[in-house]
């Protein structure tokens, strides 16, 4: 299971001299959608979980992206946008609607934080 905060590294260069580089890296938690300060960055964090699974499904089922296509009723070019992470295409209920018809059961969590950032978890269930 992926944890609930994505570390991402912010770089910065300072510059001492014309010969001489120095690169800081800054750790930071939370949604990268949000630093960006994208509107939508609940909606992409939710988005980004659910594919997440599908990812997950595909590799673990070993399908290729026309076998994958087929399973969940979408041509190959929206498979290979999903594989690239091109969520602007697809709804959250579109997404929830390709985890169904693969089969796949899921228990989906949110939450904020003490600071206000959305915390989103979706898992696979085992099978019963």
């Amino acid at each position: 299971m992926k944890d609930d905060r994505v570390d991402r590294l912010t770089i910065t260069k300072e510059t001492t001299d014309a010969n001489a580089d120095r690169v800081k890296i800054v750790r930071r938690t939370g949604s990268v959608f949000a630093q960006l300060g994208r509107r939508d960055a609940d909606d992409l964090i939710r988005k980004a979980r659910v594919l997440d699974v599908i990812n997950d499904v595909i590799q673990q089922r070993g399908l290729d992206q026309a076998a994958a296509a087929e399973a969940m009723g979408i041509d190959q070019a929206d498979v290979s946008r999903l594989l690239h992470g091109k969520l602007t295409r697809f709804s959250l209920d579109r997404l929830m609607a390709f985890v169904d018809r693969l089969g796949v059961a899921v228990e989906f969590q949110q939450r904020r934080d003490a600071e206000g950032n959305l915390i989103v978890k979706v898992r696979q269930l085992a099978h019963a």
